[in-house]
């Protein structure tokens, strides 16, 4: 067989090939456009054939703008809307999520990156029967990359309600959540990500984890950060307002050690022994484990 003979039959293969799902991917961003660039760069990158980029713009004043018109005159993929006025990650969040055209869909955060297997390690790991699919990831600090340590396969209401055992983000069917009203609360000052994963789960049953480390927090920039005690304790309030009706007092006690030691509140009497007599072990080591810190 000839050259052109060879080509135009893997064309003609190629052409009557299914194209892969549309996978999209929202990336939320203000004023950090040197960090964007790193984020942008890693979901091009990636393995995955089919990808559409959405850069959600909280109202940047810097070269955010300018930067993302030049991306979108390169590539063909990336789709940009702005807030002229900044509304909150989780408005920018709803924004992308509604404007997307992926069957699934996933979020970076602007200051974080892929690894470039990502998302096709996701695909090839989706069963429609979990509400969605999360990844193991790296913190790095600058210095060393730190290995996240939630290691159960599936997260089930049960586990959401006690803490955060996600992460960071998931990858999920698009319409399905659009559909059942699953959207970022943007009425919540903190944990507003934990609130999203509890709702999903909440809404279409357990979540499934990967055990494969494809997204990388870069925590190195964030040395200087103090958090802010008054936003989580409303968030706090807020997520046990909305969905105390569905916990038990086990839960809840796992949830008030949390919030204690993520705003580094002062323990109140009785907690330890509450922990002991429930079994707690997991929040008394989070418990001790503050106490060495200091």
């Amino acid at each position: 067989m000839t050259m052109d003979a060879n080509r135009l039959e893997n064309e003609k293969h190629n052409s009557s090939c299914p194209k892969p799902p549309l996978v999209s991917v929202y990336i939320t961003t203000k004023n950090r456009v040197t960090m964007l660039k790193r984020a942008v760069h890693s979901v091009l990158e990636q393995t995955y054939p089919n990808v559409e980029i959405i850069i959600s713009d909280d109202g940047s004043t810097d070269e955010t703008q300018q930067q993302v018109n030049q991306w979108c005159e390169l590539y063909m993929n990336i789709v940009y809307i702005r807030s002229s006025a900044s509304k909150g990650a989780c408005h920018a969040r709803n924004s992308a999520i509604r404007v997307a055209k992926g069957k699934f869909i996933t979020g970076l955060d602007d200051d974080d990156r892929f690894t470039p297997e990502r998302l096709q390690t996701f695909v090839d790991a989706y069963e429609p029967q979990y509400a969605f699919i999360c990844s193991q990831a790296y913190n790095y600090t600058g210095t060393k990359y730190v290995p996240s340590r939630y290691y159960g396969k599936t997260i089930t209401q049960a586990q959401i309600f006690r803490r955060n055992c996600v992460g960071n983000q998931v990858f999920f069917e698009r319409q399905k959540a659009l559909e059942a009203g699953v959207l970022f609360d943007e009425s919540f000052p903190a944990w507003q990500d934990f609130e999203f994963f509890t709702h999903l789960i909440v809404k279409f049953g357990a979540a499934m984890r990967i055990h494969s480390r494809t997204y990388i927090m870069h925590t190195d920039h964030e040395k200087e950060r103090i958090t802010n005690p008054k936003r989580i304790r409303q968030g706090y309030r807020k997520y046990l307002a909305k969905y105390k009706t569905l916990m038990s007092t086990s839960h809840r006690l796992s949830l008030l050690v949390n919030f204690i030691v993520l705003s580094n509140r002062r323990l109140p009497k009785g907690t330890i022994t509450m922990c002991i007599l429930n079994g707690h072990f997991y929040d008394l080591f989070k418990i001790f484990k503050r106490r060495v810190a200091r």
